[in-house]
């Protein structure tokens, strides 16, 4: 039986995205990072090895990464509180994309932030 794994995302800066992901939002520094020379550095973050997010740094020469135009964003659910969780984000910096609210056909409380590297968060909280 198959099952999600990973989600693989390449960084433009290994600590801000190390930083943002931990500290910032909590999840764990599961591995890394480990540096391949000649190819990349990478580390992993998440609750756990069950689902996971992969931080790929290329150490090719290249401009910096822009989000392409088949990516959505990623998504997490947070411990606690909406409101109190963003409020506490926004003291750290970190860009708030959408306020805290909840959709028409739901139940709890989303919000938008943006990692780093521009790519969206969404942050959920937790189902009741």
């Amino acid at each position: 039986m198959s099952r999600y794994l990973h989600t693989s995302i390449f960084v433009n800066d290994m600590a801000a995205s190390i930083d943002f992901y931990t500290s910032k939002l909590g999840l764990k520094l599961l591995g890394g990072p480990n540096h391949y020379p000649g190819n990349a550095d990478m580390a992993f973050v998440g609750s756990d090895w069950n689902a996971y997010i992969e931080l790929v740094y290329d150490l090719e020469t290249h401009p910096p990464y822009a989000l392409g135009n088949r990516y959505e964003h990623l998504a997490l659910e947070i411990d606690g509180d909406m409101k109190e969780t963003i409020e506490r984000l926004r003291g750290q910096g970190v860009k708030i994309l959408t306020e805290p609210k909840k959709p028409p056909s739901g139940n709890r409380w989303i919000a938008f932030v943006e990692d780093p590297n521009g790519i969206p968060v969404e942050l959920l909280e937790p189902r009741s």
